[in-house]
């Protein structure tokens, strides 16, 4: 019991440590964690793994790719950022979340070497990732970006394939201004010689990865073009290529930019397969059914309907917007907004603001969060109801005394929002 009791205050005194690190907010670079990773023995270079980069989709590629590989009996490990409600979310090894004991091992391994006049949370805490990774000794760990991806913490890894998702302006204050700039540190995390999916469909960021492809001696693969998706139904779709076909694939999340994010994890599966992985169309098939990620178009309640997305860049929320139009053609929603300041939050809100009943106003839980009273203001002048609360529970708590049984209440407009209203509504971390 003592050690239980122990355990618990150096894990939360381990995250009270780290959130702390915040205060030196996005500091774009590979100098702090590499000099972490070299003092620890380099683990990112003891597994095999796979690196997805994007501004949309990357995270239920990351999904997808996983359970493919998790159902054909290899151990995975997943890093993806942020976390809903639980830290230990952003690490699982064999789909679990990573144990506190080497959480806090980790975290008093590297507390050692880090630079308290610099480094950051996230560096600190994809160090701490690298190590639990290593140690857990994973057939193949699947790593997302941070942000961006030529300076992102993740970039000090040397993957057997690449992937790079859609592309859409989205933290253009860290990522250089318009599309080239953007796609360009995504591209930042090509390696020679090694494996490119994207996509990243559009001329500017296709050209701008492909070039980088070239020059480094990458083969690439085009969504689209070199593999396709192919729907044959609201959630089904068949897929192809040059070596591959599957038909008729059901998907177990909603939204029918899934079917795209589900071709991109199957063109990496076949690389794998290229290097020797076994693993049967009928698990790919079983997979693309099972897999699920919270926080895309993610319907929480019923009566009313409470759905919760992740939209936080011009292209998530114009699928967002195309997604409530299919789902709930004769509705207009209820919308619970919270944006963050490096965001285009005003963009944001215009693509979501003319399907949009009313709009309640929030800040999400971060110190980056816009202004509620600021971004309320913004609807009103785009000609939405609108007004504002002091909180997400407060902003929830209103919107569902106002709601009849029929109306439809979606929150959306940054990450840091999901975490909150799943668990309002009942749901556990998953």
């Amino acid at each position: 019991m003592n050690d239980q009791l122990n355990l618990e205050k150096k894990y939360d005194q381990a995250l009270e440590f780290l959130y702390g690190l915040e205060r030196f907010g996005i500091l774009l670079g590979l100098d702090n964690i590499q000099n972490i990773l070299n003092r620890i023995d380099n683990p990112q270079g003891k597994f095999d793994s796979i690196h997805v980069a994007g501004s949309n989709g990357k995270g239920s590629t990351a999904s997808f790719i996983t359970n493919m590989l998790t159902l054909a009996g290899y151990k995975t490990a997943l890093y993806t950022s942020p976390h809903l409600n639980d830290f230990r979310e952003r690490i699982r090894i064999g789909g679990e979340l990573v144990s506190k004991e080497s959480l806090v091992e980790a975290f008093e391994r590297i507390k050692e070497f880090y630079d308290p006049e610099r480094t950051t949370f996230f560096e600190f805490t994809t160090a701490m990732a690298f190590d639990c990774i290593a140690k857990a000794k994973p057939d193949v760990a699947i790593i997302e970006v941070g942000l961006g991806g030529r300076l992102d913490a993740t970039n000090t890894i040397n993957p057997l394939v690449s992937i790079i998702t859609d592309i859409s302006l989205e933290h253009e204050d860290y990522l250089g201004k318009g599309l080239a700039a953007v796609a360009g540190e995504k591209a930042g995390i090509i390696k020679k010689n090694t494996p490119v999916i994207t996509g990243a469909t559009r001329k500017i960021p296709f050209s701008v990865i492909s070039a980088k492809a070239k020059e480094l001696q990458a083969p690439l693969k085009l969504f689209g073009k070199d593999f396709k998706g192919k729907r044959t139904g609201l959630s089904s779709f068949d897929y192809s290529s040059q070596s591959l076909s599957i038909s008729n694939m059901n998907l177990g999340m909603p939204g029918a930019h899934q079917m795209k994010n589900a071709s991109l994890a199957i063109a990496t599966i076949e690389e794998l397969k290229n290097r020797g992985f076994n693993i049967s169309d009928e698990v790919i098939r079983e997979a693309v059914l099972k897999t699920r990620f919270p926080g895309r178009f993610e319907l929480l309640r019923r009566n009313p309907d409470v759905i919760i997305d992740g939209a936080h860049t011009p292209e998530g929320m114009r699928l967002l917007k195309s997604s409530i139009k299919r789902n709930y053609p004769n509705r207009k929603p209820l919308l619970l907004f919270g944006a963050l300041k490096d965001k285009n939050y005003g963009n944001l809100a215009g693509i979501i603001a003319p399907v949009a009943k009313m709009v309640m106003c929030v800040a999400p839980h971060s110190d980056r969060s816009v202004d509620s009273g600021q971004m309320s203001e913004l609807f009103t002048e785009l000609g939405v109801s609108s007004c504002f609360a002091p909180s997400i529970e407060d902003g929830f708590a209103k919107l569902m005394e106002m709601a009849h049984e029929d109306d439809l209440i979606v929150a959306a407009g940054s990450l840091y929002m999901i975490g909150p209203i799943r668990k309002l509504c009942g749901h556990k971390d998953e």
